[in-house]
């Protein structure tokens, strides 16, 4: 896998753009953002190392949900979609399936925080 290095406040990735990688956390720490009021961000969880994100995007093929923006230098192993979806094909259908509905919820979930936010 290639190895992305980002220093703080690189954005990893933005809320609305379509997804192609995910990104597995070596080092560094990364903030989860949506937009609330006037485009304002707002922080709804952090990640550190051993922690993937942007995962979502490529379960689902939807624009990302939320921007993730370094707080601190870092690198990231970059899971490439071809890479998951060859991974993915590879396990039992109850796993893709499970996998679909999680992130239904869990988008869900976040679309009702972010309201919640403004």
């Amino acid at each position: 896998m290639e190895i992305q290095k980002f220093l703080v406040g690189d954005v990893i990735f933005s809320e609305g753009d379509i997804g192609t990688d995910a990104y597995i956390l070596k080092s560094g720490k990364i903030k989860i953002t949506v937009k609330v009021q006037d485009d304002t961000p707002r922080t709804l969880a952090t990640a550190g190392p051993g922690s993937i994100i942007g995962e979502m995007a490529l379960i689902d093929d939807a624009p990302r949900a939320a921007s993730a923006v370094a707080l601190e230098e870092g690198e990231a192993m970059v899971v490439t979609e071809p890479e998951f979806q060859k991974r993915l094909d590879k396990s039992d259908p109850v796993i893709a399936l499970l996998l679909k509905i999680y992130t239904e919820r869990l988008r869900a979930q976040t679309v009702q925080l972010a309201e919640r936010m403004r």
